[in-house]
């Protein structure tokens, strides 16, 4: 019987295995997930924080046992610490029992993920957490409880900065924020960031930059410039780490700790497939552009092209990312998708900015949505857009996506239709408006 060892089953893992047992009742599948819990939405632990989420087991979606009712076997709290590519093997460090065994798979599929970013200077501090798992949102719940907290200290603004401040905030904590450099959540534009900004003005968020944390002082925190402030909680989001440390010895090609796949979801090793955080893959619309995407439906369609390939459906292939994401920060949200700043810098292109109301502009609710792309001059195909606003983003974001991943140009934004009534659009909508702009640009050109 052909068997499939899963390394790592949150979200990429969990759904390879569930995926690839519907379409083969009779493979041998078996989870190995170094941690305490498997299948969750880790992207609504900060709601949980603030009470979006409602219910902690709203935010799991399967179980060991669950998984043992589809016959796939789940051995949580079990490490792989190296793979053995030649021998089909892999080393598996049991933590419940300090022992270590050898399994052998016919498939390996790895979503190993990534680990938070640990800073030196508050590691040591005992009310420092980071938010990465389920057993993390356990211990920061727990934490504010049993102290009481209502001041904390948040280090970083990406995502988890953002979401974990908003929903402290719900929570009634007053929350400061450190940003080592000038600019706060880098995904977005320096100029186009700055309702962020305003949010945390209107909901006393407290914002230092340029300023880090020097070392933790019991409850205090010394700070780079010289300030000593309440941090009787500390929580940190500074990015990731990949954990592919174990695959050092086993043949397969890393890039930067990253692991890179083609069209197959394959690793440089024909039986050995690998999707989530820890992956690198190509842009879908520029291909020769690399990135790696820490985002959920890359881990989920990815799953669903490998489970197909190992079913024996070598039709389904990968096409690239867009890298299409969207954060919420109380009021406004913030939505980009494609190339960097940086690397659209490297390819002849023109910006176009359109700003006008989400809606009809006599709705009395209606609010100003900015949308600017950056349009490659050679084909029309948008290389990057971003999207600020109250509402609507989302729409906004999605049409340009799918736009774009169907080969659409900017130009054809004038033919998109947008569903209009008053309260949702204009009949000239800010899509509909890039197009024209984008049009007239390039005559200029």
């Amino acid at each position: 019987m052909t068997r499939v060892i899963v390394v790592g089953g949150v979200a990429g893992g969990a759904t390879a295995a569930s995926q690839l047992r519907r379409l083969n009742p009779d493979i041998e599948i078996v989870i190995y997930e170094r941690y305490r819990d498997i299948s969750y939405g880790s992207c609504g632990m900060p709601y949980y924080i603030g009470g979006d989420v409602e219910k902690w087991d709203s935010l799991t979606n399967m179980t060991p046992e669950k998984f043992r009712d589809r016959n796939i076997f789940v051995k949580t709290e079990h490490e792989i610490t190296a793979v053995n590519s030649k021998e089909n093997t892999v080393t598996v460090y049991d933590k419940n029992s300090d022992t270590e065994f050898t399994d052998s798979y016919d498939y390996l599929i790895l979503s190993p993920g990534g680990s938070p970013k640990k800073l030196p200077a508050v590691k040591d501090a005992a009310q420092t957490f980071s938010l990465h798992k389920l057993a993390d949102l356990d211990y920061i719940v727990e934490f504010i409880e049993e102290n009481n907290i209502k001041e904390a200290v948040l280090v970083g603004s990406g995502y988890i900065g953002l979401e974990v401040t908003e929903n402290l905030t719900k929570r009634g904590i007053k929350v400061t924020m450190l940003q080592h450099d000038e600019q706060i959540y880098k995904n977005i534009e320096a100029d186009m960031n700055g309702v962020l900004y305003e949010a945390m003005t209107e909901q006393g968020v407290t914002l230092k930059l340029n300023t880090e944390i020097d070392y933790v002082d019991g409850g205090k925190a010394v700070l780079s410039n010289g300030e000593k402030i309440d941090a009787p909680l500390i929580i940190t989001g500074v990015g990731i780490t990949p954990n592919t440390k174990f695959l050092n010895s086993s043949n397969i090609t890393l890039k930067d700790g990253l692991i890179p796949i083609n069209k197959n979801g394959q690793t440089n090793i024909d039986n050995i497939y690998a999707l989530g955080d820890a992956v690198m893959t190509h842009f879908q619309h520029v291909p020769e552009k690399t990135t790696q995407s820490a985002l959920a439906w890359p881990a989920h369609r990815l799953a669903h092209i490998i489970a197909n390939q190992l079913a024996g459906d070598r039709s389904i292939t990968h096409e690239g990312l867009l890298g299409t994401n969207i954060v919420k920060f109380f009021d406004y949200n913030i939505a980009t998708f494609g190339l960097s700043e940086k690397d659209v810098a490297e390819i002849p292109h023109f910006t176009v900015d359109q700003k006008q109301k989400n809606k009809s502009g006599y709705m009395k609710d209606a609010s100003p949505i900015h949308i600017r792309v950056y349009v490659s001059k050679d084909s029309g195909l948008i290389l990057r857009a971003a999207v600020v606003g109250t509402e609507g983003v989302d729409k906004r974001i999605d049409v340009l996506s799918a736009h774009t991943r169907l080969g659409g140009t900017v130009y054809d934004l004038i033919n998109i239709e947008i569903g209009y009534s008053p309260p949702f659009s204009s009949p000239k909508d800010v899509i509909n408006m890039i197009g024209y702009k984008a049009i007239e640009k390039a005559e200029d050109l």
